[in-house]
């Protein structure tokens, strides 16, 4: 079983050192895709297209009914222009003229509300530089032109002769960020929702817009803007408070972050959830005789309590100028409590 083992890491080993010698560039300036947004066609285990491992793979199977089978990956930041960036396929046959003409890698930018395609690049162009490896993988790559954070590989399935076709990885070069931010906080407090966040260097950065939405989470608006620093190596932090956030309702929040050049980037969502205000229950006069006028929320649900702690009477708050019915409680102290919050306040009902 040793000699086994043995046998079996030294065939892997050109492998991966033939996948090693391949790339881009083996540092951190490359990026690999995280995550599959969009695939048609008969696609299995694709998630493998975007798992950041160069030995695991999904395998697109085009069909003829169909037309065309398409798998577009996201990547965790924006890919760099004039950096290489493209994937790494195997074909079940040897790439040909028929193959290469009948593909496209497709690039997109996703701003967090719309993805608009930005560049189309097909195989079989002089853009694109094509590498076979032993192994039987290609590297195929171009030089974007523009910045993008998705990427798309379709095959028109005539073209690629029935043939499937394993993906194994998209990779990109990382725009290098104007901001390092390393952190974003979202707090609720009794005086709105307190945002945080620190910076570890900025560079020609302008401003920050504090954007907002409610919608889990899209559809995000502006709320504020928050100066930066410009340019610095120093660690930075910021604050900002959301004063209009409604209470008991589920915010979300991120950062816009814009340049003196005007581009932007965004910071990763953060969540909070201000507690539901309660309103002050007041009720009056006390003594009552007939009726008790209620100051509170509408569709308040409402327990009328006796002295010994037990429940008497019920009723929902309703109307502009709610009242109870009073006129069946002997003569004592009572306590009206709001079931939802527990606020108790007391009165007297006349004999």
């Amino acid at each position: 079983m040793r000699y086994k083992v043995l046998f079996s890491l030294r065939a892997l080993l050109p492998v991966l050192v033939s996948l090693f010698l391949s790339l881009p560039n083996a540092s951190a300036q490359v990026q690999y895709a995280n995550r599959v947004v969009m695939d048609d066609g008969i696609v299995s285990d694709n998630a493998k297209a975007a798992d950041g491992n160069l030995t695991t793979n999904a395998t697109i199977k085009p069909s003829l009914l169909l037309g065309y089978t398409r798998l577009r990956v996201s990547f965790p930041t924006t890919g760099a222009v004039g950096k290489e960036a493209g994937m790494y396929i195997k074909p079940n046959v040897l790439i040909s003229a028929a193959l290469l003409g009948g593909a496209t890698l497709n690039t997109f930018y996703n701003d967090g509300r719309t993805t608009t395609q930005v560049d189309s690049h097909l195989l079989s162009s002089d853009l694109l530089s094509l590498n076979v490896q032993a192994t039987g993988i290609s590297r195929i790559s171009f030089m974007p032109t523009k910045e993008f954070n998705q990427m798309e590989l379709v095959f028109f399935s005539v073209l690629a002769l029935g043939q499937d076709i394993e993906v194994y990885e998209a990779f990109s070069t990382v725009t290098p960020l104007p901001v390092t931010l390393t952190s974003f906080q979202a707090q609720a407090t009794p005086a709105g929702v307190a945002l945080s966040w620190a910076t570890a260097s900025e560079r020609n950065a302008d401003h920050f817009v504090v954007e907002r939405s409610t919608a889990a989470p899209d559809n995000f608006q502006p709320i504020g803007r928050v100066q930066s620093a410009g340019t610095t190596t120093q660690a930075h932090s910021y604050q900002f408070v959301d004063a209009q956030a409604a209470p008991g309702v589920r915010s979300y929040y991120r950062l816009r972050q814009l340049d003196h050049d005007g581009t932007a980037t965004y910071s990763p969502v953060a969540m909070a959830q201000p507690a539901a205000l309660a309103t002050r229950l007041v009720a009056y006069p006390s003594p009552a005789t007939d009726h008790l006028t209620i100051e509170g929320n509408a569709g308040m649900r409402l327990t009328i309590i006796d002295q010994m702690g037990r429940p008497v009477q019920r009723a929902t708050l309703g109307g502009e100028q709610p009242v109870l019915d009073v006129r069946t409680l002997p003569g004592g102290l009572y306590f009206l409590q709001d079931e939802a919050t527990g606020q108790r306040t007391r009165f007297t009902k006349a004999n």
